[in-house]
């Protein structure tokens, strides 16, 4: 992929940013309680970046990569789970995939949504509006994907994913999600927080996470003030014996390339390659619309791909 604006000024402060930016894996109440922390920062500011998106594009599709994010926590290998909604409202919905090694990449279905008022306040439900929400999980070892749906209860990502995980997975799920913008509109801190209730679970297990999630800090907070994830669960959670796992990078990231487009035109018919290596226009612009990354061709590439062509 192509990271149009990659986040620091520098590489230093592009490293710092990368190394910030992990899930934070834990276990509470004897574990009994799966829990997931990310530190997102870095991840959504390259993602409006490549996007071009404004403060309100950012803030839902944003919701949408820390909310998957926090669902891939358990993938394994080449697995890899997908969210897409879609909705009624101006959005029309967006499409957001994770796999296991913390990559994640998607786009919203309207950029720029379109927006009749001035915005008093950040809300995403009038511009998601009704509609279904597909959760989409491709695991080893199944013969196809696994896709489970349910309708937007509440019009807003987190508790949408939380009525999801109820309803087709009998779970019992929270997420906490968070972005955070300064008075010109940066992204200073974006986070979230999943917490899952486990079967076996004693019955005022359910109680006492609603009683500590109302003290639990706004993970966007977290984020923006560059607190220790892993030192805000144990004091927060102390109670329920907190067992913190391990912690994995998370990134902005697709792993399409020059060559992975080199290949799809190569798969053209030969009539249809050949018009283009003689028409054009040039440079060939071939948009990856999981990232939003361009890619150019000149008529000398595209020829050379036309004469590769058996």
């Amino acid at each position: 992929m192509i990271k149009k604006k990659p986040y620091g000024a520098n590489a230093k402060e592009q490293f710092k940013a990368s190394a910030r930016d992990k899930m934070y894996r834990f276990l509470l109440a004897d574990n009994t309680v799966r829990g997931v922390f990310i530190h997102g920062t870095r991840m959504i500011n390259e993602m409006r970046g490549n996007f071009d998106l404004g403060i309100l594009e950012t803030y839902i599709l944003g919701h949408a990569y820390l909310g998957c994010a926090l669902m891939s926590a358990n993938l394994k290998g080449e697995d890899r789970i997908a969210l897409s909604i879609d909705g009624t409202g101006p959005a029309k919905g967006l499409s957001v995939e994770a796999n296991a090694c913390g990559e994640v990449r998607g786009f919203l279905k309207k950029n720029p949504i379109p927006v009749k008022a001035p915005l008093e306040e950040l809300t995403m439900s009038p511009f998601l509006g009704a509609g279904m929400l597909n959760v989409t999980k491709t695991l080893k070892g199944m013969k196809q994907p696994y896709t489970g749906q349910v309708a937007m209860e509440y019009g807003t990502i987190a508790q949408d994913l939380a009525h999801y995980c109820f309803t087709s997975e009998q779970t019992p799920t929270v997420f906490n999600l968070s972005i955070n913008f300064d008075k010109e509109g940066t992204v200073v801190g974006a986070g979230g927080l999943f917490l899952q209730v486990m079967p076996g679970a004693e019955e005022e297990t359910d109680k006492k996470i609603e009683a500590l999630m109302a003290t639990f800090p706004s993970p966007g907070d977290i984020a923006q003030g560059g607190e220790n994830p892993e030192e805000v669960i144990k004091a927060v959670f102390a109670d329920l014996t907190p067992n913190i796992l391990k912690s994995d990078r998370v990134e902005f990231f697709c792993r399409c390339s020059e060559k992975s487009f080199t290949n799809h035109l190569g798969m053209l018919p030969k009539k249809e390659l050949a018009a283009i290596a003689n028409e054009g226009p040039f440079p060939v612009e071939l948009c990856c619309y999981n990232c939003n990354s361009l890619y150019h061709f000149s008529k000398e590439e595209i020829t050379a791909i036309l004469k590769a062509k058996k």
